[in-house]
């Protein structure tokens, strides 16, 4: 396996000891090198790279929150727009075909879609779906929190609402966001993130229940507007200590298992997929390799583990079962995500 780049955001300012996007390299032996610090910003938290590589997107993630893309020039990003979107922005995605990046607002509650042009660059102003609801947990479920975007295998949108407990489903119509279903969650839960699997099944995680739920779309001329629980298992093979935060989830390269981080037990823990994608079964936990394991990418036979707090990019070697097994860290100031270039 040859070098590959990869790009990690940050928290800044009062929110983490980063300042900007940084640049960091994988050599063929799996170690990371850098970082170099690739552009300034604001707490570029959550990043997304569009098709082909040329534009890096990254949220800022402040109050008065907003999206940044950038033209990728060798080792440096080039600004080449940027747009106001709602509270405290926590993650985007590139929408199906690629016309539309979309924008999960944890402050607001709110989704949006930010129409691109053929280059990539922002051409117009964000369509807004807003939020509803909220939950049991006060301290947390207040009322929504999207926290997630990410595209089905039919081109709809999934959205993960931690705080009204709530998957919902967006399709791109001429143009405009449009809410098409909503699939409740068990009360408190506080779905965080979701991976969909290539059977067709989507794994929620859960960040204040701490477990994976097992979701298959409804079938018909619904598709994945509806979504309807098959399955729950614990988002670690130790249970939940009541306290920990599950943080990301990500599917392994070879559709058997999946892989989910959780912050203060500091662990990430390997899932099984049973019945063709309809079960997870968690099979072991490993130490995050630091502190507070926000996000992990899966590379190939390779793991980078982002742990904000002690400010250490972790990379783990996956075995042919499936198990990760720890192979270095570079230091990076309070990484929140890694994505390649």
């Amino acid at each position: 396996m040859g070098e590959r780049v990869f790009w990690v955001g940050t928290y800044t300012g009062t929110m983490g000891a980063g300042e900007g996007v940084y640049r960091v390299r994988r050599g063929a032996d799996g170690a990371l090198e850098g970082p170099e610090l690739a552009s300034a910003a604001a707490s570029p938290s959550y990043l997304a790279v569009r098709p082909g590589g040329g534009v890096l997107y990254a949220v800022r993630e402040e109050d008065a929150g907003g999206v940044l893309a950038y033209a990728v020039e060798g080792g440096r990003l080039r600004e080449i727009g940027r747009r106001e979107v709602g509270a405290l922005p926590c993650h985007l995605s590139l929408a199906p075909g690629g016309g539309h990046l979309l924008v999960a607002d944890y402050g607001s509650g709110t989704v949006r879609a930010v129409p691109l042009g053929p280059d990539g660059a922002f051409t117009g102003e964000p369509d807004v779906v807003e939020g509803h609801g909220s939950g049991p947990r006060e301290d947390r479920q207040d009322g929504p929190h999207a926290h997630m975007t990410a595209p089905a295998p039919d081109g709809t949108i999934l959205s993960t609402d931690l705080g009204a407990d709530l998957v919902r489903s967006f399709r791109i119509e001429d143009g405009h966001l449009r809410l098409t279903g909503e699939t409740r969650l068990p009360a408190g839960c506080g779905p965080r993130h979701l991976a969909v699997h290539p059977s067709g099944h989507v794994f929620v995680l859960t960040e204040l229940a701490a477990t994976v739920l097992v979701l298959r779309p409804a079938g018909g001329a619904d598709g994945y507007a509806r979504l309807e629980p098959v399955a729950e298992s614990p988002a670690t093979a130790a249970g939940s200590d009541g306290e920990s935060l599950a943080g990301a989830i990500k599917l392994g390269g070879d559709g058997r298992h999946v892989y989910t981080s959780t912050r203060g037990a500091d662990v990430v823990t390997t899932h099984r997929v049973l019945d063709e994608g309809a079960a997870l079964k968690p099979v072991a936990d490993i130490a995050s390799g630091g502190h507070w394991p926000r996000d992990l990418h899966v590379d190939g036979a390779w793991m980078h583990v982002a742990n904000e707090r002690s400010g250490l990019v972790a990379t783990f070697r996956i075995g042919a079962d499936g198990l990760p097994a720890p192979a270095g860290a570079l230091e990076v100031p309070s990484p929140v995500c890694v994505v390649p270039a």
